[in-house]
């Protein structure tokens, strides 16, 4: 169905998706949570609050489908904070499956104005209500209770109300049960003026003046205590349930005065913040690094001119240069900030998967996240979304064995994963560990023999390391039955190539019958990067500093040769050595000053270089469409001097190397 939304309305119907958007964000863990700990009323009550404050957002903007939904999950909710219902899986189905309608509701609606019919929404109503009704939500039938004096629309006709309170007045709190006295004005106002009905507008607002709300004009109930009934354990308290489900103010009222006081104060901490379009920010940043280039020149120049004048006024010059550099930097990393995001943003979405993904496979998982607070570029944040549901997936499908498998080696029934990101340096670690079956190595390297991947005589020569590499490998999976959960030997070799791509690597550890730990290491961001500046046959080239481990002087008589390749002797240890005039295929002329030790996957490789300019903070340009596919090239940015440097990326440009140095056939 199609949504006409006034235009004065807009910019209201965008905040409303926004907060939305965040409410089922975080109603995916706290629907997990609850379900393991079902008597948690602190838990009950903010997710009540959370379906509320959508369905009056909804209900303002009169999305009636999203209204209906949201509207009997929070009585769902009300009846189990109030004791009235016991929460079991299959309730928790039923509420998650509305979730999810929600959220496809929400996502219709800001991709083209539209939202599912009620028709489509039938079922799942039908459903809900069922619930609502102390019934099985698997079988409608089995149950002739009549519900339709515990109905909302019953409950708001049984509302009584003090005396010296107009008609309309009453109709209006019952019109729009979920607002206060000043909710109520505004909705007055919103109306049509020939609806409007201004009479009772002086005595809203002489109320108002009056320091009362809703809660004051309605008479509180004494349990009735008829035959037959029986009473919650909620209406022996004066509040009435009526006014609980219904009013705002109500479930408030319930709280703690220290409570109260403590969401006060978030209330009014959420109220300094605001919210900027991504392409603002997007665009600050890009100022921000041409800011960082001209200040690179500036210095450049600078030091040039220390170097070739003397004096009071270049002295100044030199003080207010390095004020500005100073400034620079502050400014530098406050924009960055505005780019960062905590990685709750998609860790929030795992309990839910992991969840569901257990049901269907049978097995009783528990996941642990640690770290969530932890903050990276939110243009990294968006691409990890997807290698992690990967690995959560193949930890649960591959990993985690059945609780009869589990209990037979000794293991506790409930298999463990954990979810955990840290900082490390200018590094971002996540991490998903856990209890399960591990890697066999023998088993891996079985397999890539069975595939023509690699011969029997490399597999004896491989490290375990190294053969955990291989489940990376486009089409490889150690999969003994195809599944729809993993197995079809895709979605690894994704993780890796996503890894890579933002400059980031993937160390595999494992011990077979213990578990597994896979641990992604990422830049803080991804737009300045702090570089090694290198030279080569009389071109300058920039290598991100995280991909490099150590730089030695070149000395010939630590070069070996071995079999086809050279070798360079550090400290007892034999690496490869490549020249980069050998990777970037350009004319070597054999004189070698620095031997540069660069990390590429699990191993160390040398690479010796002419010359070494130094670290430099550069800013990433993009090459463009017709550029952006060079092997071996991320990029490009401008140099203190002015000139243009390629930005290499190392990995890409060792793949064949490190292709003949594992044995690995693509």
């Amino acid at each position: 169905m199609k949504v006409e939304i006034p235009e004065e309305l807009q910019e209201i119907l965008e905040e409303f998706l926004v907060e939305a958007e965040e409410i089922l964000e975080n109603l995916d863990q706290d629907l997990v949570d609850l379900e393991s700990n079902p008597e948690d009323k602190e838990l009950l009550n903010k997710i009540f609050r959370g379906m509320h404050t959508l369905k009056g957002g909804a209900g303002f903007l009169n999305l009636t489908p999203v209204v209906e939904i949201a509207h009997r999950i929070e009585d769902i909710f009300n009846k189990l904070r109030n004791d009235e219902l016991k929460l079991t899986p299959e309730i928790m189905d039923v509420i998650l499956e509305g979730i999810d309608k929600l959220k496809e509701a929400l996502q219709m609606l800001k991709e083209s104005q539209e939202l599912p019919d009620m028709e489509e929404i039938e079922g799942l109503l039908s459903q809900l209500d069922v619930v609502l009704k102390g019934e099985s939500p698997v079988s409608v039938e089995g149950s002739t209770e009549n519900s339709s004096t515990h109905s909302p629309e019953a409950q708001r006709e049984e509302l009584e109300f003090v005396d010296g309170i107009s008609d309309k007045l009453k109709e209006l709190i019952k019109q729009f049960p979920d607002k206060d006295l000043a909710g109520i004005l505004e909705e007055i106002i919103l109306m049509p003026p020939d609806k409007r009905p201004m009479d009772v507008i002086p005595e809203i607002e002489k109320l108002i003046e009056e320091g009362k709300d809703v809660k004051d004009l309605i008479k509180k109930k004494e349990p009735s205590g008829g035959e037959g009934e029986k009473q919650p354990p909620s209406q022996k308290s004066e509040t009435p349930p009526v006014a609980a489900s219904e009013i705002t103010i109500n479930s408030a009222e319930k709280t703690p005065v220290s409570k109260q006081k403590t969401s006060k104060k978030q209330e009014k901490k959420s109220s300094e913040t605001i919210r900027v379009d991504v392409e603002r920010v997007e665009n600050l940043m890009n100022l921000v690094g041409e800011i960082v280039l001209d200040r690179n020149r500036i210095l450049r120049v600078t030091q040039d001119v220390e170097k070739e004048c003397r004096g009071e006024a270049v002295e100044k010059l030199v003080e207010a240069v390095t004020s500005l550099d100073r400034t620079v930097s502050d400014l530098q990393v406050a924009v960055m900030k505005l780019r960062m995001q905590p990685i709750k943003k998609i860790f929030s979405k795992f309990p839910r998967l992991v969840r569901d993904l257990a049901r269907k496979l049978n097995k009783k998982v528990q996941l642990i996240i640690e770290g969530e607070d932890t903050e990276l570029d939110r243009s990294i944040l968006d691409k990890l979304e997807d290698p992690l549901i990967h690995l959560v997936r193949n930890a649960l499908d591959h990993g985690i064995e059945p609780p009869e498998e589990r209990v037979a080696k000794g293991k506790p029934e409930v298999g463990t994963i954990r979810l955990f990101a840290y900082h490390e340096g200018d590094h971002i670690v996540v991490g998903i560990q856990d209890d399960g079956r591990g890697i066999d190595p023998e088993k891996v390297k079985k397999k890539a023999i069975e595939k023509g991947l690699i011969t029997p005589e490399q597999a004896a020569q491989m490290s375990d390391k190294e053969a955990y590499e291989l489940i990376f490998l486009p089409g490889f999976s150690t999969a003994d039955k195809v599944s729809d959960v993993s197995g079809r030997g895709v979605g690894m070799d994704v993780v890796a190539s996503t890894i890579h791509s933002l400059r980031g690597s993937i160390e595999i550890d494992s011990e077979p019958g213990k578990g597994t730990t896979i641990l992604l290491k990422l830049p803080l961001t991804v737009a300045i990067i702090r570089t090694l500046m290198l030279g080569c046959n009389g071109q300058v080239y920039a290598v991100p500093l995280h991909s490099v481990v150590e730089i030695v002087r070149y000395q010939e008589e630590q070069v070996k040769e071995v079999g086809s390749f050279k070798s360079f002797m550090l400290r007892d240890e034999v690496l490869p050595l490549f020249s980069l005039n050998e990777l970037l295929e350009v004319p070597d002329n054999n004189h070698k000053a620095f031997v540069v030790i660069v990390k590429v996957g699990e191993k160390l490789i040398a690479v010796s270089i002419e010359r070494l300019f130094g670290e430099e903070e550069i800013v990433i340009k993009s090459l463009g469409e017709l550029l952006s596919d060079i092997p071996g090239i991320a990029g490009a940015t401008i140099a203190g001097d002015g000139r243009v440097v390629l930005i290499l990326d190392l990995n890409s440009l060792l793949a064949d190397y490190k292709t003949k140095l594992i044995g690995v056939k693509r």
